[in-house]
């Protein structure tokens, strides 16, 4: 797991002592907090193609909220966008597709300045794609394969 939190501390996102893989989420899982109202605090750490995708948590005493999400690209270590929420449930499934949405409006924004015109239809299935096996895929497999790709 060392050469994982490498990888991380690079974003500053974590401390070797930080960060642990839940089964249940499929997910790395930053160490969190609980604040004095009783809630608790957490990130999820989630790979896929080249991107990192960070969900800041809040599991309060009825439901859990996702209260951010952040996207960074791995090759140049930097953040390509982030939304923040407020009173936003979380769901793995919603969580993925405000990914998506973030992501393809990423790509958009992008391609308009350039004024270059994109294929809606086929963006959204290659993001869809993407952000599916970040969520949905194997994650252990995901970090393994970065690591190969971010060491050659």
């Amino acid at each position: 797991m060392t050469q994982e939190i490498s990888l991380f501390s690079n974003f500053g996102l974590a401390t070797p002592s930080s960060v642990t893989f839940s089964e249940s989420l499929n997910a790395l899982v930053g160490a969190g907090f609980t604040s004095f109202a009783g809630n608790t605090y957490f990130n999820t750490l989630r790979l896929s193609d080249g991107i990192l995708i960070k969900e800041d948590i809040g599991e309060g005493y009825m439901y859990t909220f996702l209260n951010g999400l952040h996207i960074y690209d791995l090759r140049t270590k930097t953040l390509l966008c982030e939304r923040w929420f407020n009173c936003h449930y979380y769901s793995r499934d919603t969580a993925k597709q405000d990914a998506v949405n973030m992501l393809t409006d990423l790509l958009f924004d992008a391609a308009s300045k350039d004024n270059v015109i994109l294929n809606r239809a086929e963006v959204l299935e290659k993001v869809r794609e993407v952000v599916k096996r970040a969520f949905f895929g194997d994650q252990m497999q995901e970090i393994q394969k970065t690591l190969k790709q971010l060491a050659a």
